[in-house]
């Protein structure tokens, strides 16, 4: 009907009496690059398909089954009535073998390659670049408090979030959870133990990664098919109960692996949880601390102004102990600008009498102390402002004096 090479190729690929994906894409593209028509070609492989599985059940109801647990299901040693689904004779303890075909649980993740080979994209594309530039670290740097409360909900958000699912892992999941368990001892051990390997931990340094959301996805999966294995195991094996034994360990383990991601995850919430809310309480605490601390550094500042007011300089001085150091600055600024301003004060005869050039020497004698280390922006500008008031007071005098008469003033940017 067709050429010989596309024969050839229809009869191998239907040796087994099934037609898989990619023995069809191969037949297919064959087809194709001869001019068949595709539609011809499909219905052609059904009816062949359809003939050789007639012929097969023909020959197999042709030809009677050994009694080796086969239609009649007997020991192939005592000759006692098996159960259905034993792997053990309940009479001499004789083990059943080779009840399932030996190629069961091969053949199962062949078909699930398969389905993993029809994946069009990578589950996961990381990105080379770094999202970390000079905008992030300065919004970090000014921000921190506000980003980690984000940070922590996103985290949250992100955790409630199914993993992303494409058309290509729900193919596998219901082929996974509706693939038919064996029922032989060998197979029912291969494919649990298969399966328990798929079961992944999780690391506590991805632990809300995208990736880590998918395994976890994959791993609740494949606990569902580890508990259907062991649902029959319960029935194959009840009287055999050391390899019921080793089942459920396997089976236990795997359970444990994946409570232990869950409890993982609970985990860096809860002390995520605690150190923000650690971090609220603390800077309450700190907060009111300050405000306490703030509160007695300005009535201790306030009564040294009132001492200053009444010339008690010494007094003033001895609370200068008990204030931190910017009200320090602020307390020593204002006792030189009142000595400064006194001694501005004994000049007024001087202009009065109109003696100027005795009044401009004076002046320009009048020099204000620098008290803030030069280090130190923010004690300087509590400096700065008396030494504004001084410079005002200052030139307030000078001003008063003819124009050639007057003294150079320092600039109150001088300090």
């Amino acid at each position: 009907m067709y050429s010989e090479q596309i024969e050839k190729l229809i009869e191998l690929a239907l040796a087994d009496g099934e037609l898989t994906e990619k023995e069809k894409q191969i037949l297919f593209k064959k087809a194709e690059a001869e001019g068949i028509d595709l539609d011809e070609f499909e219905m052609v492989l059904e009816a062949r398909i359809f003939e050789k599985t007639k012929n097969k059940t023909t020959e197999t109801a042709a030809s009677p089954k050994s009694d080796k647990l086969g239609d009649v299901k007997k020991c192939p040693a005592c000759g006692a009535i098996a159960e259905s689904f034993a792997t053990k004779c309940s009479d001499c303890g004789t083990e059943f073998r080779n009840i399932e075909a030996s190629g069961s649980v091969i053949k199962f993740f062949e078909k699930l390659d398969e389905v993993e080979a029809t994946r069009t994209t990578a589950l996961y594309e990381q990105s080379s670049k770094s999202n970390i530039g000079i905008g992030t670290v300065l919004l970090w740097l000014f921000f921190w408090p506000v980003l980690i409360f984000i940070k922590g909900f996103q985290l949250i958000l992100s955790t409630a979030k199914p993993a992303k699912w494409s058309t290509t892992d729900a193919r596998k999941e219901e082929l996974v959870l509706n693939y038919p368990v064996p029922v032989s001892k060998e197979n029912i051990l291969e494919f649990l133990t298969l399966s328990a390997s798929k079961i992944n931990s999780s690391s506590y340094l991805t632990i809300f990664s995208e990736d880590t959301k998918y395994k976890n996805a994959w791993n609740k999966i494949w606990l569902k098919k580890i508990e259907q294995i062991n649902s029959k195991a319960t029935i194959s094996m009840k009287n055999d109960t050391k390899t019921y034994a080793e089942i459920q360990n396997i089976v236990e383990n795997a359970r444990n692996i994946t409570k232990e991601n869950v409890k993982k995850v609970f985990r860096v919430l809860g002390a995520g949880i605690i150190i923000i809310l650690g971090f609220v309480i603390w800077n309450i605490i700190s907060g009111k601390i300050d405000d306490n601390r703030n509160n007695t550094y300005t009535s201790v500042t306030n009564s040294a102004e009132k001492l200053i007011e009444n010339k008690q300089y010494e007094e003033a001085e001895k609370l200068l102990d008990e204030v931190d150091n910017k009200h320090k600055v602020e307390i020593k600024s204002k006792i030189q600008l009142s000595k400064l301003t006194e001694k501005l004060e004994d000049l007024e005869p001087l202009l009065k009498n109109k003696e100027y050039s005795k009044l401009k020497m004076e002046l320009e004698k009048l020099r204000w102390t620098k008290i803030s280390p030069n280090s130190d922006w923010d004690l300087e500008s509590i400096e700065r402002e008396t030494f504004k008031n001084f410079i005002e007071k200052k030139k307030a005098i000078n001003n008063q004096m003819p124009e050639d008469k007057r003294a150079e003033i320092e600039s109150e940017y001088s300090l």
